[in-house]
């Protein structure tokens, strides 16, 4: 049966109305400050542009802000400082959240008033509310901005100690509710061709995945045109890295970064700085802070000012999923990136050309100070990754893989992917 269909008794408006999209995120969605939120609130953006969209969040929100575009309303779910209500399900894996049986009835009550075609659940971390949301979606929509059971392996082969290997979810338990999930849904969104292959051999039939690349995120504040090189007056080369500093390979980067990355770039430039910007510090981040030209700047209100005076983004990860939505955002201000392989997978960059890649601490600093000491080698990768980036990730492309994504290019045959974005 097409996901388009009658479903449960729930009528499809009639054609042409325009099609209404419901994406529920754990946190909320706007103002975006972090990777999963960006892409909510970018999906959002893409996906007004075929009607209305109602941005709901399990918790509640920060601050009582309305999005900028009139066709994008957001609800919280939950009330700050409301009386604790019993969970959904009497049993969950670490890897997923609480979800109260209140903001369930608000959700219930969400979708009666708003009358979605599609609802657009954000990851594996929401499972408890596919079920209840299966006989109320025309189309159901599983939004895997990670593969976790493939992240949650890569933690395990990242982290060390005990302790910390305690604090990582099974990857082979995760890999199991992520195959129940796929199970209730329509379609799957992810960011890559890489993790669209490794769904489809989870998946166990034959289903819509689509990829739905990642954005540049707050494009709106981006210059089209490739920004002049920041100037070196505050030091050089001033390295940025951005991300939520509290997710554990981000805080692993970090690590790397500042003990072993910036001391071998500064015995060739001693004029280096790191930046270290984004929400959520750990005390192993904050404490970076003391070491010798190590910068912390938390919860940034804005990052432009940080890219806009930076000459290099540094992104040593080691575990991750997804794209790295700060790996798009660094190259759409001309930031030139060097990472490892893992950072970068899933953009289709040109190594060499638009970026420089490398899996060890001694060669990602050795690239730098290469890059830094070659000024048109710089200049051409700034420009060719600027180039690449907004023609790939900017507005129109993600526009267009959403409208793929809630099958509008299908005339409701739901029964083939949509196409593959490079």
């Amino acid at each position: 049966m097409s996901a388009l269909s009658t479903r449960a008794g729930v009528d499809m408006p009639a054609r042409g109305t325009g099609r209404r999209v419901l994406i529920v995120s754990h946190e909320p969605a706007f103002p975006p400050t972090s990777g999963a939120d960006l892409r909510n609130y970018r999906n959002a953006v893409a996906a007004a542009a075929f009607g209305p969209v109602c941005l709901a969040s399990v918790l509640p929100k920060a601050i009582a802000a309305a999005a900028p575009d009139p066709r994008i309303r957001a609800e919280a779910l939950s009330i700050e400082g409301g009386p604790r209500t019993a969970s959904i399900g009497w049993w969950r894996m670490r890897a997923e959240h609480r979800i109260s049986r209140a903001a369930l009835a608000r959700l219930e009550a969400l979708i009666l008033e708003f009358r979605p075609d599609t609802v657009v659940v954000e990851s594996i971390g929401l499972f408890k509310l596919l079920r209840p949301l299966r006989p109320l979606a025309r189309q159901l929509i599983l939004d895997m901005h990670n593969v976790e059971s493939d992240l949650s392996a890569q933690m395990k082969r990242a982290v060390t100690t005990a302790s910390r290997l305690s604090t990582v979810v099974s990857a082979p338990g995760i890999r199991h509710l992520e195959r129940k999930a796929l199970a209730l849904v329509d379609r799957v969104w992810v960011c890559s061709n890489e993790d669209r292959e490794r769904l489809m051999a989870l998946a166990g039939r034959k289903m819509p995945i689509d990829v739905v690349p990642n954005g540049i995120p707050n494009v709106e504040a981006i210059p089209a045109v490739l920004p002049a090189e920041a100037p070196a007056d505050s030091g050089f080369p001033v390295i940025l890295f951005i991300g939520h500093l509290g997710y554990p390979p981000n805080v692993d980067a970090a690590g790397r970064l500042a003990r072993a990355i910036l001391p071998r770039i500064r015995q060739a430039l001693p004029g280096a700085k790191l930046v270290l910007a984004g929400r959520g510090p750990n005390p192993a981040v904050q404490a970076l802070a003391g070491l010798p030209d190590v910068e912390l700047v938390e919860n940034p209100e804005s990052v432009a000012p940080l890219l806009s005076g930076a000459h290099l983004s540094i992104i040593p990860l080691r575990a991750g999923g997804g794209t790295r939505i700060k790996i798009l955002e660094a190259m759409a201000w001309g930031v030139p990136v060097i990472a490892t392989p893992l950072a970068a997978e899933g953009l289709g960059l040109i190594e060499n050309d638009q970026v420089l890649l490398s899996d060890s601490d001694e060669r990602l600093a050795d690239m730098a100070v290469d890059l830094c000491l070659d000024a048109e080698r710089r200049t051409r990768q700034r420009l060719r990754a600027h180039q690449a980036v907004w023609a790939r990730f900017g507005p129109q492309a993600i526009r267009d893989a959403v409208r793929a994504g809630l099958a509008l290019d299908n005339d409701g045959n739901d029964d083939q992917p949509s196409p593959v974005t490079p």
